[in-house]
């Protein structure tokens, strides 16, 4: 399950843990600013059960979202929306049971888009989700969102067809300095292949460290970094962060969390998913 993460838009601010989506520091206007104004009630958004291994989602009391606002109004009544996170979809589980344990099999993937599909739920991604909060874009009725962390390379030659096959756009997470090593990870031609079939690309930090614990220019530099090189190699922008292994929102202060936040404003973010 992917728990999602912390949005800055112009609109506001979201934050996770727990499995719940939480909006903040919304002013009356929309703005997060200096947080004068009145704020509505947060908007939240519960995750879905994750899949068993060898198994189909589950999503937990998937409801319509709210009935669109007009265009430029931020949503701020609850709804519920499914966030699923991957790691590898292999045809066969590795040797290694810490890589295992993140992969899911290709035939078992296979089954889990064919659900979704059947069920009546559309692939989104976190760009539609945050534009929906933040200025009331419409949503499909059963909206979904299917994340990859990582950039390894069997999310080009695993998941990336059969997502093409069903029709259902998947949202990456890409480790920038981990690109072109070899072995398991993506090359940068793939990453453009997949953004240029449709598929969403995020950032991932630049080498996968605790941002709760690393010292504020380190922090800088792999948020910085990382979502630069995307752009470059990708002409566009990448808006979106995950945050690898969800520090600093698992065991970090408050404090610390509200200093990474405003670290990925000032970078240029609109929001960030807990992964």
């Amino acid at each position: 399950m992917r728990n999602a993460g912390l949005l800055l838009a112009a609109a506001a601010l979201v934050a996770v843990a727990g499995g719940v989506v939480w909006a903040s520091g919304l002013t009356s206007s929309g703005d997060s600013g200096n947080g004068a104004g009145t704020a509505p009630t947060p908007a939240v958004l519960v995750g879905s059960s994750p899949p068993p291994v060898g198994g189909t989602p589950a999503p937990t009391r998937a409801t319509p979202p709210p009935t669109a606002a007009p265009a430029g109004t931020p949503v701020t009544a609850a709804f519920e929306l499914p966030i699923f996170m991957y790691h590898h979809v292999s045809p066969a589980f590795p040797a290694d049971q810490l890589t295992a344990n993140l992969t899911v099999l290709t035939s078992d993937f296979e089954d889990q888009l064919a659900y979704l599909k059947c069920a009546g739920y559309t692939g989104i991604t976190v760009r539609q989700l945050f534009d929906h909060i933040s200025n009331g874009a419409a949503l499909p009725a059963r909206p979904v969102i299917l994340t990859f962390d990582d950039g390894y390379d069997d999310a080009y030659t695993g998941a990336m067809p059969l997502l093409q096959k069903y029709g259902i756009t998947g949202s990456f997470a890409i480790i920038t300095g981990f690109v072109e090593g070899g072995g398991p990870y993506l090359s940068w031609a793939q990453i453009k292949s997949m953004a240029g079939a449709g598929m969403e690309v995020m950032s991932h930090s630049v080498s996968h460290p605790d941002l709760g614990t690393s010292d504020d220019s380190t922090v800088r530099d792999q948020i910085s970094v990382s979502k630069a090189a995307l752009e470059q190699h990708l002409g566009g922008q990448v808006e979106f962060l995950v945050y690898p292994s969800g520090e600093p929102f698992r065991s970090n202060t408050v404090e610390r969390q509200q200093q990474v936040v405003q670290m990925l404003k000032a970078a240029g973010y609109r929001g960030a998913l807990l992964a």
